[in-house]
């Protein structure tokens, strides 16, 4: 009776699996045939959330037609740039995107790691035409940077890099369709996008979608042909408050554009290094702070008193200060500006990996986040680890060559743009990571030469080039510290608060 009891159980499990395989043979059958009979569809370029108004190319032909160069409509956020129309047997071509920092702001492309990686590839093979393409466009976000690589696909890239982040808040858009849409539901369509049936299908909604919008009757946000950057208006960075939804839609939407980057030259099998950002945690104050919202009016007084009792004592009681400060915090976690006072306080006694948690909390919590966030860093990490994309993670990197850890103006001339020596650095990496593909290598003496041609270099460059720089940063650290609500304390070693 028991075997018989066995043997019943087994059928009916074995009937049930046969159903399942009834079932899902067809699916698995049709998609071996699409993958053997069709083609895979080309990535598109469409953005579920954002459309412009108008995309005009950033490369030009020239007068003789014989080079493209940067059209002069678009000159206001980027630098002349040229290259040859034809490309050349011997040409190397590499396309750089990304925003001001690609550019090299303070300063320019001259001292941009585009110029000093073109001048370690000429060091390494001479007889080669290596053209670094600079495509950093000022305040330029991942969303604006995917209508240009899809115009520099055509032509004839060799090699893209990405170093993209710090931008990402800088334009008004709303992301109406996330609050509708599980997360879970997003993560799905990721992995559902390597089965070759549903890149077809999801391929014919992107056009649908796509003539939609040319028609009007989308629901995205239409951004403007160039950067309409909030902080632009006077009252910019009064319009800037906690908004989670926004938030949240910008970190997705950010993952989105590199993965549509990553697959738009995977798909036409040009090789991409992504680049993971670095930030100056150390030296800059947030740009903007805001007390957590349901805050009774008691629990703000009681912050703002125990700020004003901190602020009272001298350096030389810091750790007076700091149990003041962190009686505040406990209060609200979430105050960008109380959080960063306390860092320095850390930082003043030298307890600096105490500090480099409070300055990173206080980026985090920063209402105007000019700089990369820790959820969108781990989206390139991710981007790039599950899509097997080489990484230059320059956060790394300048963290190992800062003091503890916490880079600040050493490396950086403001919030986010290196210094010339932090360009230098950069190229190297990504040299480095160049040779790790294999598309170049070291040869004997290499850097003797590539060390002459940097000083060759910096010595064509005039005092005017420099002083252009400084007058910039000056002009950036207005724009973005417009109104600031959080003035920086007072360095450390001085003696008074």
């Amino acid at each position: 009776m028991l075997l018989n009891h066995k043997y019943t159980k087994s059928r009916r499990v074995f009937f049930h699996l046969a159903a399942v395989v009834v079932v899902i043979s067809p699916l698995v059958l049709g998609e071996l045939v699409l993958r053997l009979c069709v083609r895979p569809p080309v990535v598109s370029p469409d953005d579920p959330y954002v459309s412009f108004s108008g995309i005009r190319p950033l490369f030009v032909p020239d007068s003789n037609g014989t080079r493209l160069e940067t059209a002069k409509e678009r000159l206001a956020c980027f630098c002349p740039q040229s290259f040859t129309t034809v490309k050349g047997p011997d040409t190397f071509r590499i396309f750089c995107l990304g925003g001001s920092t690609v550019q090299g702001r303070p300063y320019s492309v001259e001292t941009s790691f585009t110029t000093w990686l073109k001048l370690n590839l000429e060091a390494a093979r001479p007889q080669t035409d290596f053209e670094v393409v600079n495509c950093g466009g000022i305040s330029y976000a991942s969303y604006r940077l995917v209508p240009i690589m899809s115009e520099a696909l055509k032509y004839e890239p060799d090699l893209f890099i990405i170093y993209t982040g710090h931008n990402e808040f800088i334009e008004d858009r709303t992301y109406r369709r996330l609050k509708i849409i599980p997360r879970t539901l997003i993560g799905v369509h990721r992995m559902m996008l390597s089965l070759r049936s549903y890149s077809l299908a999801n391929e014919f909604i992107s056009k649908r979608r796509a003539r939609r919008t040319e028609t009007g009757s989308s629901s995205k946000t239409v951004l403007p042909a160039e950067v309409s950057a909030k902080l632009d208006f006077d009252d910019g960075l009064e319009s800037y408050h906690r908004d989670e939804v926004w938030r949240e839609g910008t970190i997705e939407h950010f993952r989105l554009n590199l993965q549509t980057m990553v697959r738009m030259s995977r798909s036409a099998g040009i090789p991409v290094i992504l680049v993971n950002p670095a930030s100056n945690l150390k030296d800059c104050p947030p740009f903007k702070s805001e007390f957590s919202s349901g805050l009774s009016n008691s629990e703000i007084e009681q912050i703002t008193e125990l700020r004003e009792q901190a602020g009272k004592l001298n350096w030389e009681d810091t750790y007076d200060k700091i149990t003041l400060l962190e009686q505040a915090a406990e209060i609200d976690s979430r105050h960008a500006g109380l959080l960063y006072l306390i860092g320095k306080c850390y930082e003043h006694i030298g307890r600096l990996a105490e500090a480099k948690k409070w300055f990173a909390k206080a980026k985090e919590e920063d209402v105007c986040p000019l700089r990369i966030l820790e959820p969108m860093q781990e989206a390139i990490l991710s981007v790039a680890a599950k899509n097997n994309v080489p990484l230059v993670d320059v956060k790394r990197l300048f963290e190992g060559h800062s003091h503890e850890g916490v880079p600040g103006d050493e490396w950086l001339k403001d919030h986010v743009h290196p210094s010339i020596h932090g360009h230098q650095l950069i190229a190297d990496s990504i040299y480095e990571t160049m040779e790790d593909m294999k598309l170049v290598s070291k040869p004997e003496g290499w850097e003797t030469t590539r060390d002459k041609l940097w000083q060759h270099h910096l010595s064509s460059l005039s005092e005017a080039y420099y002083a252009h720089g400084m007058e910039r940063l000056e002009r950036l650290n207005k724009w973005s510290r417009r109104l600031a609500l959080d003035p920086p304390p007072a360095p450390s070693g001085s003696a008074e608060d």
